[in-house]
Order: structure tokens, then C-alpha cells, then sequence
């Protein structure tokens, strides 16, 4: 097998390569998640009450770049309605349905798992709302749909046998087969208790605001609680962490693979030597 010039095999090269590209990525996760998980641990917890604009008013630019907040969904004039549940409104509303493949040979199976979820529609509607505190304040939420880790409620899940007609031969020539449809509605709700996690500003006009960050960090709008998300972020920067040692130790036989014939070829050249010297100095 051929060899590069300081002893590494293109398998050993290949793996090698692969351990650390894998653990490069693992390590940029870890760093990133890591970063988040900081920032949440950070962060100022405000309550939304009376105090709010008092405590605004006397911070620097009457804002606070990152802050925690909790509060009940209020909306800004008219809710939406739920298509599935009339009696259901809310301020969020998501209405999607997606086809369910199955992978007819092994080439698609191994790569997407026996399954494939492709979106054929989705619908999002938005109004404004705010949180409200324990009393009348309450803190307006800007571009809710930027904002990581909001589950919304589940309204409906239905299933919907598919007609195949004659895509027969389709589905040979293309190894996946359409099983069903899955439709589904989401709903943040009035009356939701939600943890905002943002950039918390002031307006002129007295308006409490809740917006993305303008450094770039993480916005979070989620209805786990402030704890939950602190604990979620912490635990998947860890396990980031154990990937990129794991990654690293497995290019570890590649290295191990080189390092020790190298030595061990370097010893006996140095043993042969010293054999030789002694031969001469016999001999003289």
C-alpha cells in the first residue's frame, strides 16, 4: 500500500482526516452551545410588573441586551381562530401537512432512514401580543417567528391514506413509495404562560419591548420555563463536548498506527549502530 512521506497509509490519512474533521464540527457545537448556556445563566431575570419601567428608566439606553421575562399570552386586538376547534384562539397558529415516504430499496433506506417527511403545505399566521405580569404591564413580543424553542400546542393530528392511482411505475423507478399524509394545526394560546428570553427596551411612549438581540445572541420564546431551557442548553453543550473527544480519541489509532513504527525503526537503527561501533573498536 502506498505511503505519504512521513509514513501515514491513504486508510490511516483517510481516517485521520475524517476523526478530526468530525471533531472540529462536534467542538464548533459544543463551543456554540456552550456560548448559549452561558448567556441563559447570565441573564437578567426581570418580573413584569409595576417596577419594570422604573428599573428601564435608569438602566443606559433604557434597555437590558439580555433578559429573562415570563408572562401570560395576551393578544393586540383580535386572536386567532383555530381551524379545527372554533372555541380555541390564540396569537399563533401553524397548519401543515406533510407525506410520508417509505424507501422501496436499500440504497434510499440507508440514506434517509426508511422515511421521508417532505412539507406539501404549510400555513402560518401571526397577530401581535404581549406578555402580561403579575398586574397590568405588559411586554409586547417582536418577530415571535424568529425565535427558537417555542413548541406550540397541538390542536389536531390526522392521517390521510394516500390515492397512488397508477404511479406504480413510478415508485419502481424511483424507490419511495408515498404512505400517508400527516396534517396537523399548532396553537400558542391565550392564557399561555411563556418564558421570553431577549433584548428588553423602553420606548419613548412608556412600551415595554421584547425583540431579538441586536449582538446576535440566542432569542428564546418557549413555554418549558426559564430552568428548563437553562438545563436543556447545558445538557446538549455536554454531549457536544463528549462527540469531540470521542472523534478525537478514534483518529488516536491512525496517529498510534504511525507513531509507533517510526520509533520503533528509529531504535533499531540506533541499536544497529551502536553493534556496529562496538565490532569496530574490537577490531582495533
Amino acid at each position: 500500500m502506498a505511503r505519504f512521506c512521513l509514513g501515514f497509509s491513504l486508510t490511516e490519512a483517510l481516517c485521520l482526516g475524517a476523526g478530526l474533521a468530525v471533531s472540529g464540527f462536534c467542538y464548533y457545537m459544543y463551543r456554540k452551545k456552550k456560548k448559549t448556556a452561558d448567556e441563559l445563566d447570565n441573564a437578567s431575570h426581570i418580573n413584569i410588573d409595576g417596577n419594570l419601567k422604573d428599573t428601564l428608566e435608569v438602566t443606559p439606553g433604557a434597555r437590558l441586551q439580555y433578559a429573562v421575562v415570563e408572562g401570560v399570552v395576551e393578544p393586540v386586538g383580535e386572536p386567532l381562530r383555530s381551524q379545527c376547534h372554533e372555541d380555541f384562539v390564540g396569537v399563533l397558529n401553524k397548519v401543515e401537512v406533510t407525506e410520508h415516504r417509505l424507501g422501496l430499496n436499500s440504497l434510499y433506506s440507508a440514506l434517509f432512514k426508511r422515511r421521508d417527511k417532505p412539507v406539501l403545505h404549510k400555513q402560518v399566521r401571526s397577530v401581535p401580543f404581549v406578555l402580561r405580569g403579575s398586574d397590568e404591564t405588559a411586554v409586547r413580543v417582536h418577530c415571535p417567528l424568529k425565535a427558537s424553542g417555542l413548541n406550540m400546542e397541538i390542536l389536531y393530528k390526522r392521517f390521510h391514506q394516500v390515492s397512488h392511482g397508477f404511479s406504480v411505475l413510478g415508485w419502481y423507478f424511483s424507490g419511495v413509495k408515498s404512505n400517508r399524509q400527516l396534517e396537523t394545526e399548532e396553537m400558542l394560546r391565550v392564557g399561555t404562560r411563556v418564558t421570553g428570553v431577549g433584548e428588553l427596551t423602553l420606548d419613548p411612549d412608556g412600551t415595554l419591548n421584547l425583540r431579538p438581540p441586536s449582538d446576535g445572541s440566542k432569542y428564546f420564546l418557549s413555554m418549558a420555563g426559564y430552568d428548563t431551557l437553562r438545563k436543556k442548553h447545558r445538557a446538549a453543550a455536554k454531549v457536544w463536548k463528549y462527540l469531540a473527544v470521542t472523534f478525537a480519541l478514534a483518529g488516536a489509532p491512525a496517529l498510534g498506527g504511525w507513531f509507533v513504527p517510526y520509533y520503533y525503526q528509529s531504535f533499531a537503527k540506533g541499536g544497529k549502530l551502536r553493534v556496529q561501533d562496538g565490532e569496530n573498536n574490537q577490531k582495533n
